[in-house]
């Protein structure tokens, strides 16, 4: 009994020797490191901190951004499936639109890099957000097509994309994007900056432009589509510089208002309104192309234009100059209007139900033109402006208002269109070649399809699939 009572006590004492060895090793590390000298870097001279970022990585980005220890993040669903992939400050990234929850493509589009990538998927279910745009990007898509859906819808009455300044070029490419009740936000909302539409397709219904650009540059290129149903116009640009080809804008109002303050080019683009509103006051007096140019050093380049059913056709003011050339204006009651300082239009053909070419003032050089249809005049200029014309070929309109008395109303004022044939006796729909908004889709426009064609492809009647 003394002998097992003698065993105890010795491995007590040998235990607390132990611990108390531990203990002052503890110390001694402690106190080496309290007397350490700092350094100078604040990540590695704070030990707690060191400490704290091996045991929690991400701890150590808040005091030093250089360190690279979070990596990415993946997230999945309950379910198992994957529905974005992004990391922290990464230069590109995918989100698949059927599993990303609501929200999530907001924040992916803050945590991208500058000159990054925004792949978008969607196949049964679009994303629905506004992405604020502060830094240069590019969203990619997959397309578009008549049974395609958009892989970004706007909330409603708000905007799309709204690009800040800070943003010096975002590009949109492939890409479908709608805003079905867009009430007075553009879908696209951009300011000093350059914004590229390449291959895609913009659908709005609301009140205001479907992209409104204040200052910077728009390039329209590849078989990109503008649809709108608003009461504006389908594109807005204020102090700003447009390249625009092969290309098509469909509105029920006006097309394309744009002030421009450097040297523009308009090439293969397709205008026409949409037949929503005709008959109604709503879609009367609507301009195709309304352009102005703010500066008498800036020049305009139009050719291969096509501007259908507008009731003014091409409306070209301001001080600068601009050439207009194998263009084709149609069922317009003044096909075109010029007040600049200089324009040349050459080459085009025009039917118009009043009035072909009308100069307000400057100097306008027409030549080899065909106008038909006309009523009033074929080529026709007011007080202040001037005309050198050449080798125009005029054809009028045979049932005219011959009996009409004019007295002194200017020949710029005189529209002869008799009672009867007016558009407030046509049905929306029924005239040939004018689409509704709800027929109006593209041909199919895919990312794997064959090379785009450098002529834009027109509209084709189909049933109106679930868009949204």
């Amino acid at each position: 009994m003394r002998r097992d009572k003698a065993k105890l006590a010795g491995a007590r004492q040998a235990w607390t020797g132990q611990a108390l060895g531990v203990a002052a090793a503890v110390l001694g590390l402690v106190t080496s490191l309290a007397s350490a000298p700092a350094s100078a870097d604040p990540y590695t001279g704070n030990n707690a901190a060191r400490t704290n970022a091996y045991i929690k990585p991400c701890f150590g980005m808040l005091l030093d951004a250089q360190l690279r220890t979070c990596g990415v993040q993946r997230h999945f669903r309950e379910s198992g499936y994957l529905y974005g992939y992004h990391g922290y400050g990464r230069y590109d990234a995918t989100i698949d639109c059927d599993r990303a929850p609501r929200g999530y493509v907001e924040e992916v589009v803050q945590r991208i890099r500058p000159g990054g990538v925004l792949y978008l998927k969607a196949r049964n279910r679009s994303c629905i957000a506004t992405l604020d745009v502060k830094r240069s990007l590019t969203i990619v898509g997959e397309g578009y097509g008549p049974h395609s859906i958009p892989v970004l819808v706007a909330p409603d009455g708000q905007s799309c994309i709204r690009i800040a300044p800070t943003a010096e070029h975002v590009i949109i490419k492939d890409a479908y994007i709608s805003s079905p009740r867009g009430e007075q936000s553009a879908c696209i909302e951009a300011a000093n900056t350059e914004l590229t539409l390449q291959n895609s397709q913009i659908r709005y219904q609301g009140d205001n432009a479907a992209i409104h650009l204040a200052g910077g540059r728009l390039n329209l290129t590849e078989s990109s589509h503008l649809i709108a149903k608003t009461r504006s116009v389908a594109l807005a640009i204020n102090n700003g510089v447009l390249f625009a080809e092969n290309s098509e804008i469909a509105t029920t109002a006006g097309g394309i208002y744009a002030v421009l303050d450097g040297d523009s080019q308009i090439q293969g683009v397709s205008i026409q309104q949409l037949a929503d509103w005709r008959g109604f006051q709503r879609g009367e007096g609507a301009t195709g192309l309304e352009i102005k140019l703010d500066s008498a050093n800036s020049i305009l380049s139009m050719s291969d234009v096509k501007v259908n059913y507008f009731a003014k056709g091409i409306d070209l003011d301001g001080a600068g100059e601009a050439l207009l050339s194998h263009s084709f204006v149609n069922e317009s009651d003044h096909a075109i209007t010029a007040s600049l300082s200089r324009v040349r239009i050459i080459e085009n053909t025009i039917l118009a139900k009043e009035i072909g070419i009308d100069v307000e003032s400057g100097t306008a050089f027409v030549g080899t033109n065909r106008i038909a249809k006309v009523r009033t005049a074929g080529i026709l200029a007011s007080a202040q402006g001037e005309i050198r014309a050449v080798d125009n070929d005029v054809d009028p309109a045979g049932d005219g208002c011959p009996t009409l008395k004019w007295g002194n109303i200017e020949p710029a004022a005189r529209v002869c269109t008799p009672w009867y044939k007016g558009s407030e006796f046509d049905v929306p729909g029924d005239a040939h070649d004018q689409y509704l908004f709800d027929q109006y889709w593209p041909r199919m426009n895919t990312v794997a399809s064959a090379p785009v064609s450098d002529q834009p492809t027109g509209p084709v009647r189909a049933q109106d699939p679930v868009r949204n």
